[in-house]
């Protein structure tokens, strides 16, 4: 027992080392803790996935409902606006045709059934807005192209997680699998979280001046949020899907009530400072010990898995260029294409649905984290040793050879409407 305990204060304070470590190294912590969880794991056989027994599920699940919860609730509805236009097209279209690509080679390469081929696809086509915003924080970018990138992040993260647990909800009652019955599944899903979140987050925004005076009222928000989860389980919906609207709900209550509960007489209020801050700090704890989780539960010796991760990877590079090219106007800098071309690696709600996946078909999907951990860790690499060529002004034929349509950087920007801010780099992101 005493040494897990050391073993976790040890994971905890690396990962606030990692973390430290990015603003020199531009590396993002994902990178260090998964290697570290491999050296544990696979390579020298240290701790294996099966020592956590029930435990690893439960954890997978609180990762879930934590990070679902804590990127509603940072999610602004206003900042939609910004994704009207080439924003929503580039982000409709490429996850769209991702999916679907990545879908059709699973099926074929891994012979598998198509929901489960599905699931991959919907997954990989995601991107983490945790691992861009820092990441764009440092690429000298025009503002308008740093908001298209950090709302499609934020989009394709819903778009995955709604696809996935809608394709899991129907693999697991078994059965034919057709469109109706993942789009039943969906409005089921939705219908119900919705209507419980948005009741949930009313109930909990009224009374959230009474909860402040009580002792550890922090932790009574999280063990609320717990609560809406189990009680969309239990009405037949999905807790997941619920945790993510609830977060959206609290995290926009004031514009929800002003733009359509006009008419409801009640003040409603929003979480202050420290409130964010401490979920902010339990998704870091649960951030790096997953990821060290992660890697220690990815199976190196399956070579064939982790070289179709990286052919993944670069399946949604090539598939992504003619996306940006066209749903992006000719004004946009060339250099600015690469760099949307280069942003778009996964991160911890793939990392945590893929194991959720695995946890509820059992063996049967067992190959869906194995495919996923290993594209989120070659995802990073590529995007992170993209975007630094990218500044120091190399891969310049990416720009001439992909986006030509587009401006040429030398020559003068036209003038631009205001875009959306991108949250600062230090801010917490989950999706």
């Amino acid at each position: 027992m005493t040494s897990a305990i050391l073993f976790i204060g040890i994971i905890l304070f690396l990962g606030q080392v990692f973390s430290s470590l990015f603003e020199k190294t531009r590396l993002p912590d994902v990178l260090p803790l998964m290697i570290l969880g491999m050296i544990l794991g696979p390579v020298t056989g240290l701790v294996r996935p099966e020592m956590f027994g029930d435990a690893g599920q439960i954890f997978t699940t609180l990762a879930l409902i934590v990070v679902l919860f804590h990127s509603g609730m940072e999610f602004k509805i206003l900042s939609l606006r910004g994704a009207m236009g080439a924003g929503f097209l580039l982000t409709t279209v490429a996850f769209g045709l991702i999916m679907m690509v990545i879908a059709w080679l699973s099926h074929v390469l891994l012979r598998i059934p198509q929901i489960y081929a599905l699931m991959i696809g919907s997954i990989v086509a995601g991107n983490s807005t945790a691992v861009i915003t820092p990441l764009l924080a440092k690429l000298n970018i025009s503002p308008r192209s740093k908001a298209i990138l950090f709302l499609e992040a934020n989009i394709t993260g819903g778009y995955s997680i709604v696809i996935a647990l809608a394709m899991l909800g129907v693999a697991v009652k078994g059965g034919h699998f057709s469109a109706q019955e993942v789009g039943a599944e969906i409005l089921l899903s939705f219908g119900i979280g919705l209507v419980l979140s948005v009741t949930a987050g009313l109930f909990w925004m009224r009374v959230l001046n009474r909860v402040r005076s009580l002792e550890n009222a922090v932790s009574l928000t999280f063990a609320f949020v717990l609560l809406v989860y189990s009680a969309s389980e239990y009405a037949g919906g999905d807790g997941a899907i619920a945790t993510l609207v609830f977060g959206v709900v609290v995290g926009n209550m004031r514009l929800i009530k002003r733009l359509w509960l006009k008419r409801l007489d009640f003040k409603t209020l929003a979480f202050n400072e420290g409130e964010k801050g401490f979920f902010e700090e339990v998704e870091f704890i649960f951030k790096t010990l997953f990821f060290v989780f992660m890697g220690i539960s990815m199976r190196v010796g399956e070579i064939h898995l982790v070289l179709l991760g990286l052919f993944f990877v670069l399946v949604k590079f090539l598939v992504r260029a003619p996306c940006v090219n066209w749903c992006t106007g000719p004004s946009t800098d060339r250099n600015d294409c690469a760099v949307m071309l280069a942003m778009c690696p996964n991160g911890l709600v793939s990392a945590v649905l893929a194991a959720m996946i695995a946890q509820e078909l059992g063996e049967q999907g067992r190959v869906i984290p194995d495919i996923i951990y290993s594209v989120i860790f070659f995802g990073v690499i590529l995007s992170s040793l993209m975007s630094f060529r990218i500044e120091k002004g190399g891969l310049q034929w990416v720009g001439r050879g992909l986006f030509g349509r587009h401006r040429d950087p030398a020559a003068p920007a036209p003038a631009q409407g205001a875009a959306p801010a991108v949250p600062p780099a230090g801010q917490n992101q989950g999706l």
